[in-house]
């Protein structure tokens, strides 16, 4: 199979001398290059030219064989090798099919005007200004160039270009969102926000989340990746940090587009025999997640709750009766106002002491603000330079609404000084004894704040996300043990800096706009995204305007978890009340149990999935179309499959004790009903063989207790005994059974595809 790179379209604003995009954290060499670009220079084209001949370009590199040409005064990119053509969407009436910005006034191409061996002309309706393309041949070991430059008139603020989108073809990819999966007949907005929130939501949330931190749409994100996946086997990557915007297919007009607001456009595309291929060569491009080096990543997370208020208490119902935990989520906020100050150091180091001598990892919490009154750490950050700046040069200071609303500034990433201090507050929580953090926020970055390197807030509000989880990142270089960082905000790039990522604060609702639905819509299209190690808020965090969490909910919620890249519980909320269901409370705590001995076992199974995610770009959570691209299954975004063997289909509606699962080709045994339970022991088995054929719709029963769970004939399953009950790597006690302590035993549930004889 021929190896295929990616290529980059690259609008420039500088002369036609060659210039790369910015390079995201993580980014590798580019194998093959089309840039597109705007210059200010004196030159018009003529309405009346005579038509001009069509040659084709080959941008050809040791990997890659792509050709460029015009085809009815328009580009098409092809990839023989994989039968993958993409063609330029009609010029002329859409300027976003070819087009630029000045101030809100929109100027498209009109018609090729000149074409030759390596040039391209298209007058556009500013008679001052030309759309040109240009091929240049490799250089360095690279491959060929394409630029497309507008040359003539005042300079611009945006720049378009569109791709015809063939009947039947999906988009998907995007970042996390909430709102769909395929986004075919959206627009989606690449801006690193909070959100989505319920509808009802938005007047509360108004009133705390600072203004350049909210996107009141419902395609808003706190992962957002201008990342676009095809169903025909290509991938597009807008490399410059500036918001973008895909216009996809919104009037059913047949085209897609692509538009930056920024004189620059830059745009990697890549080709392969298939969409799991493309995401491939994607994630070598951008980077994948970093391996965390402790099991615990894929067992089961808790938070405690009332009424388990301290260490002692937790540690006393894990034991008692017998619930696998691996981390423990706690949340003394070293930042943004030091809480941690509050307490002694043996004092602080005393929590952890008390999780790790029962196995446990425990984390604590960071978030890249500090507050005013964090006297001794804001002082000196002001003092070295190490916040993000006014305009004047002023520490750029902000309301931050936490239990109370505290003034805040936000560290600058860009700064010599601000990674190394935030660096040393890291520090101080691993000195405690704790594992790692939760690395919240990175969304708030005002529009109008200036970094050290003199970006504007409006550049750079992207690009913060990133370099926020770079700089932490570094810590884990540092270390011979485990670090647990889990983040909720990202863009391009910092994937290779996160290693979990969880969905932010979900509402406490079944609904496809921000609660359980749209959770495993989140989880998808991170995966399309590159995004493997993902995980929710179990029983959602807000409850503003939506009803009250139910045991219900919090059920279907936990068996998602159990199948999602990580098993995290989340035990209270904005607008919680005293009744809110908890996992360490009837009529809960039995099923959490039954998923946590599950999740704990399959730990061989998740390991291995998370070794061939780092390998391939993979991801645990599988949308049909990366593996049954061919198959009905593929059109399915509420099911996927969960490595290599098992497809899982969440209960997302209340009340609901059955639902269709497109099976994809192939055998399939259902585990709904024959994977059997032994509460008294937590142990897994076969109870029977319901065979299913593949291809078509089947409808599946899940009481409360049960997901849809279904097993591809051929699988070998290795699991865990089940007296483990920790992934973490600490010295506990002796009657603590952790997998370490059971390397020597396994029990193989084996799904055989044909016949055979022992």
């Amino acid at each position: 199979m021929t190896e295929r790179p990616r290529t980059v379209v690259e609008v420039v604003e500088v002369a036609p001398a060659r210039r790369a995009g910015r390079r995201p954290f993580g980014f590798r060499t580019a194998a093959v290059v089309a840039a597109l670009g705007l210059i200010a220079a004196a030159c018009s084209g003529s309405d009346d030219a005579g038509a001009p001949e069509e040659p084709s370009t080959s941008l050809t590199s040791t990997v890659a064989d792509l050709d460029v040409a015009v085809d009815d005064g328009r580009l098409v990119i092809t990839d023989a090798v994989h039968d993958v053509t993409i063609r330029q969407a009609p010029v002329g009436e859409d300027p976003f099919n070819a087009g630029f910005r000045r101030g809100d006034t929109w100027t498209s191409a009109r018609s090729l005007e000149e074409s030759s061996a390596t040039t391209f002309r298209w007058s556009t309706t500013d008679p001052a200004s030309d759309l040109v393309v240009r091929f240049e041949p490799a250089v360095d070991g690279e491959a060929p160039l394409l630029q497309v430059l507008v040359e003539g008139g005042e300079p611009v603020d945006g720049v378009s270009i569109g791709f015809e989108a063939e009947a039947g073809e999906r988009f998907v990819g995007f970042g996390e969102r909430s709102n769909a999966v395929d986004q075919r007949g959206s627009e989606v907005e690449h801006y690193v926000a909070e959100g989505p929130y319920a509808s009802g939501d938005y007047d509360a949330v108004r009133a705390v989340v600072p203004a350049p931190g909210l996107r009141e749409r419902p395609d808003a994100t706190y992962f957002p990746l201008p990342w676009l996946l095809s169903s025909r086997g290509y991938g597009m990557l807008v490399t410059d940090d500036a918001r973008s915007v895909h216009h996809l297919d919104e009037d059913r007009s047949g085209a897609w587009s692509v538009e930056v607001d920024a004189p620059t456009l830059a745009v990697e595309v890549f080709t392969g025999e298939d969409p799991a291929e493309v995401l491939r060569h994607f994630t070598d491009s951008i980077g994948r997640q970093p391996d965390a080096g402790s099991a615990a990543v894929l067992g089961p997370w808790i938070q405690p709750g009332a009424p388990l208020d301290g260490p002692a208490a937790v540690v006393d119902w894990v034991r008692s009766t017998d619930t696998p935990t691996s981390v423990v989520q706690t949340y003394l906020h070293y930042l943004p106002c030091g809480d941690h100050l509050g307490r002694a150091p043996e004092e602080r180091a005393q929590e952890p002491d008390v999780y790790h001598s029962a196995g446990m990892a425990v984390t604590t919490y960071f978030n890249p603000m500090v507050c005013r009154e964090y006297a001794q750490v804001f002082d000196e950050a002001v003092a070295t330079g190490a916040l993000t700046r006014t305009s004047t040069g002023e520490p750029y200071v902000y309301d931050y609404f936490g239990s109370r609303v505290f003034e805040v500034g936000q560290f600058d990433f860009t700064s010599t000084s601000g990674p190394d201090l935030y660096r040393r507050l890291l520090r101080d929580s691993l000195d405690d004894g704790y594992d790692g953090w939760m690395e919240d926020f990175g969304e708030y970055t005002p529009l109008d704040a200036f970094n050290a390197a003199g970006v504007t807030g409006s550049a750079g509000h992207n690009s913060y996300a990133r370099e926020y989880h770079a700089a932490a990142h570094e810590v884990a270089a540092e270390l011979d043990r485990p670090l647990l960082r889990f983040v909720r905000s990202g863009w391009t790039g910092s994937a290779a800096a996160s290693p979990i990522v969880w969905g932010g604060d979900p509402t406490t609702s079944w609904d496809d706009s921000d609660g359980l639905k749209a959770s495993v819509t989140n989880g998808l299209t991170m995966g399309l995204s590159g995004v493997g190690i993902w995980g929710s808020d179990i029983g959602g965090f807000f409850t503003l305007t939506a009803p009250q969490l139910t045991p219900e909910l919090l059920i279907r919620w936990i068996q998602f978890g159990a199948f999602s890249g990580v098993m995290r519980s989340q035990a209270n909320g904005f607008g919680a009340n005293e009744t809110r269901p908890q996992i360490f409370a009837d009529p809960v705590a039995s099923l959490w149990r039954r998923y946590a001995k599950l999740r704990t076992q399959l730990h061989p199974y998740l390991a291995a999935s998370a070794e061939q995610y780092r390998d391939t770009g993979m991801p645990l959570m599988r949308h049909h179309l990366l593996t049954d691209p061919d198959d009905a299954a593929a059109g399915v975004d509420d099911q996927y499959r969960f490595g290599d063997w098992l497809v899982v289909a969440p209960i997302v509606e209340p009340g609901a004790t059955a639902r269709s699962v497109v099976l994809p080709s192939g055998v399939w045994l259902d585990l709904t009903t024959d994977l059997a339970y032994d509460e008294s022991t937590g142990a897994f088995s076969l109870a029977g063989s319901t065979v299913l054929g593949g291809d078509h719709t089947a409808t599946i029963e899940a009481e409360l207790e049960q997901i849809p769970l279904l097993v591809s004939a051929g699988a070998v399953i290795s699991l865990l005994p089940a007296d483990v009950s920790t992934l973490a790597e600490h010295h506990a006690v002796d009657d603590v059974v952790s997998h370490l302590d059971r390397q020597d035993q396994r029990t193989l549930l084996a799904f055989p595809r044909g016949t055979s004889t022992a």
